[in-house]
């Protein structure tokens, strides 16, 4: 987001002390999965969403998952870095106050979660731990995410707390 600072709106993992890294094992992918990953890292890439990373402490597997379209969705197999910090147990607004907060105002926004666009910038020193492992299409395979993933649990949450701390006052008037 221009003009915001990021270290204001970035979000930090908040991992345990004694928790340590970990590396998965590459697992094997061919064929057509294997064309799919390619397809969609290239675009990542090619967006800025991701970034080339050379040595990491974290590493994840690619998952991919069939839609009912036929197409592949890319998924990260964030597993292991979801046990290595807490749960942010903070609450989910309730749809209805939701609804009747919107109503009366010309205009709604709203973050667009459902459709996986991940918009909350990642804490540049935290990106490592979102490394990611594929097979090799340029200088080196491993990746890191510079944005928050969807498959991270804090995700649902953060969103939320983001429009209460960060925005105070103003999650009435923009949901």
């Amino acid at each position: 987001m221009p003009g915001i600072d990021a270290n204001f709106i970035c979000h930090r993992l908040a991992i345990h002390k004694e928790a340590k890294p970990v590396a998965q094992r590459k697992q094997k992918v061919g064929g057509e999965r294997q064309k799919a990953i390619i397809t969609e890292t290239q675009k990542l890439l090619n967006a800025g969403f991701i970034r080339e990373v050379r040595y990491t402490m974290w590493l994840a597997n690619v998952v991919l998952v069939k839609k009912s379209s036929g197409k592949w969705c890319m998924c990260v197999d964030y597993t292991d870095l979801n046990k290595a910090f807490p749960k942010d147990l903070y609450p989910l607004p309730s749809i209805d106050r939701l609804v009747d907060g919107a109503s009366g105002h010309a205009l709604l926004s709203f973050l667009d979660a459902y459709s996986r666009n991940n918009q909350i910038m990642m804490y540049p020193p935290d990106e490592v731990h979102t490394s990611f492992i594929t097979d090799r299409i340029s200088s080196f395979n491993e990746f890191t995410i510079q944005h928050v993933p969807r498959e991270q649990n804090t995700r649902v949450d953060l969103l939320s707390k983001l429009a209460n701390t960060k925005l105070p006052g103003q999650h009435r008037t923009i949901i």
